[in-house]
């Protein structure tokens, strides 16, 4: 079981209503607070907010949310004419609330519902929550990534093609090393010197392999040297040739701007709210709920509903059309300043770049000259550790009396022999090391590669799931509903370069012949547009994000279609919460009373 707090959420001062699994239904007459509590459950499960969420006169308002598992709440409060959200909602990923307030959030002011009404586009509404996952950017990473691999394969693969000859090189010199160390034996063998001669024979060996030995480390600390003052010297020049752009007061204005955008987008809900309730009011026929009218020759007259001045419905459209101007000129206002913010971001990134990489340079050129130094001190230990290993033997060989060339030849080639061979050797490690991992990189590299064409065709694969689940469901409401039309389907408009789906259009069809939307009876076309909004729901698997759909402003559907329909949507989502009239009959599930909570019009007379 669900439980809620609410309080000041749209009609709703106070109520605590419940929700169990399966059906909830809220049936009232109007101004009881049906649309009120699922204003509240939308805005607690993460769905927009706007001024008319919290109640007309609070300053502030929330819901709070228990489940079985946790909580959840939202708070709000007034901001001048707008109003802001706090605390932490049922989603919170952006993507996640987008889908759900097209897919699941099904009241009268549900983008696709609009849509179908209107003969819209569905396209922009069916793959907005694409917007969220920043496909392009993700592939040019997954593009560095597998460039990366394929750099690491392509030197695997010359790994693997240098090794047999590394191998063959470490053979024939260990077959080399073999003999001359046996032609050595052999020399030591027939030797006939006495035991102080053999014994100085092999410290003069002894030190011309550690001479040896110090040699190569002294070469190596050269050319480690050389590479060190050719990256100081790269680096250097690198940082001398950098610099780094000023900008005073940069995140002082960033913020100014923010802070006004924020504004404007405020204004600009509010206008669109006021235009939209009055047109709504004005074109839908309502003007009769909320003010009498003295339809005369000259004009339709009315009190206001607001201030209650005499008026007439053409002045009430003149101040419309100066609203209209006003939300014109907001946007073009809001146009300036994203591209203003946008302008300033992007100073800012720059500088944050050069800084970084300002810092980077002097970190890499201490670090290297401090390597150099340490380089140095070790080079010129080394050489006089060389020199002082020359002059031994010097002196052991001034000692030796009897010149053996060829004895002293075998000696020194087996040391360089040796040394040789534990170079190439530990060469052919490192071959065989990175040849072995030859398989593990291309499926890396394959890898890499499917999830780029995954990504690739993840649009198409979401607008094809749309029109396969829109089929689907509209077999079941054929069935089930028996409407005028035999057919309706997403038909796709593709791009003939890109191949890439430009417009979902929606084709009905009526014995055998297309017909438009306004050819329907009003409960067909909210049936459609129920099913446009299931299709994105499966499509985004918003079941399994969030497990509840609302169903509001259902009026144009007979009632048995309403519980029809309920009984169809139950088993998509674990809560279905759905508003009805008492006329539309009983409801096989939870229903909820609103004489249970406190509402704004317990306290207004009601028309009669």
């Amino acid at each position: 079981m669900w439980t809620l707090d609410v309080s000041n959420i749209a009609g709703i001062r106070e109520g605590a209503p419940t929700l169990e699994p399966g059906i909830n239904a809220v049936q009232a007459s109007n101004w009881q607070g049906k649309t009120s509590l699922v204003t509240a459950i939308r805005t607690v499960l993460g769905g927009s907010v706007t001024a008319a969420t919290l109640t007309d006169g609070a300053d502030a308002g929330q819901v709070r949310l228990r489940t079985p598992d946790a909580e959840y709440e939202r708070r709000l409060e007034r901001a001048g004419r707008g109003v802001t959200a706090k605390g932490e909602p049922y989603l919170t990923d952006p993507q996640q609330q987008t889908a759900a307030e097209l897919f699941a959030f099904l009241d009268e002011y549900n983008a696709v519902r609009t849509a179908v009404r209107e003969g819209a586009d569905l396209t922009p509404h069916l793959i907005e929550p694409l917007e969220h996952e920043d496909i392009e950017g993700q592939i040019r990473q997954l593009k560095s990534d597998r460039e990366t691999a394929s750099a690491d394969l392509d030197r695997a693969e010359r790994a693997a093609e240098k090794l047999p000859a590394k191998i063959d090189a470490v053979d024939d010199l260990q077959a080399e090393l073999a003999e001359l160390e046996a032609e050595l034996d052999d020399l030591e063998g027939s030797d006939s010197e006495n035991g102080e001669q053999a014994e100085l024979r092999e410290e003069l060996t002894a030190a011309r392999r550690e001479r040896e030995q110090v040699s190569q480390r002294v070469n190596r600390l050269d050319g480690k040297i050389e590479s060190l003052e050719s990256q100081i010297e790269t680096k250097q020049q690198e940082l001398d040739e950098l610099t780094v752009d000023s900008e005073p007061d940069l995140s002082a204005k960033l913020e100014d701007k923010r802070t006004a955008l924020r504004e404007v987008d405020r204004e600009i809900e509010t206008l669109e709210s006021l235009y939209n309730a009055t047109t709504d009011v004005l074109d839908g026929g309502h003007l009769d709920l909320l003010a009498e009218v003295d339809r005369r020759l000259d004009g339709d007259h009315v009190a206001c509903w607001v201030c209650g001045s005499d008026t007439t419905r053409e002045a009430i459209e003149d101040r419309m059309e100066g609203v209209s101007e006003l939300i014109a000129d907001r946007r073009s206002r809001r146009s300036e300043l994203q591209s203003t913010v946008s302008e300033l971001q992007e100073t800012q990134q720059t500088i944050d770049r050069q800084r970084r990489r300002k810092q980077s340079l002097e970190g890499s050129l201490d670090t290297l000259e401090a390597n150099l130094a340490d380089s140095r001190e070790e080079l010129a230990a080394a050489e006089d550790e060389l020199a002082d290993h020359t002059d031994r033997v010097d002196t052991l060989e001034s000692q030796v009396a009897e010149s053996d060339d060829r004895r002293k030849s075998l000696e020194q080639e087996i040391a360089r022999t040796e040394t040789k061979l534990e170079r190439l050797e530990d060469e052919q490690s490192s071959l065989e090391a990175r040849a072995e991992q030859r398989e593990q990189l291309q499926q890396r590299v394959d890898e890499l590669s499917e999830e780029i064409e995954s990504l690739r065709s993840r649009r198409e694969r979401v607008v094809q799931s749309a029109r396969t689940a829109f089929h689907e469901a509209l077999e079941d409401v054929v069935a089930e509903f028996n409407p005028s039309f035999e057919q309706a389907r997403l038909e796709k408009h593709v791009d003939p370069d890109s191949g890439r789906t430009e417009q979902l259009e929606l084709v009905i069809a009526r014995d055998g012949r297309e017909i438009s939307v306004d050819a329907l009876s009003e409960g067909e076309v909210e049936l459609i547009g129920l099913i446009a909004a299931l299709a994105g729901y499966e499509a985004f698997d918003v079941g399994e994000q969030v497990p509840c759909i609302l169903l509001d402003d259902l009026g144009g559907l007979a009632s048995e279609h309403i519980h029809t329909l309920v009984s169809y949507l139950e088993a998509r989502t674990e809560y279905l919460v759905t508003t009805a009239y008492p006329e539309a009959g009983a409801f096989d599930g939870h229903v909820l009373s609103p004489d249970d909570w406190e509402v704004v019009s317990d306290h207004v007379d009601q028309p009669v």
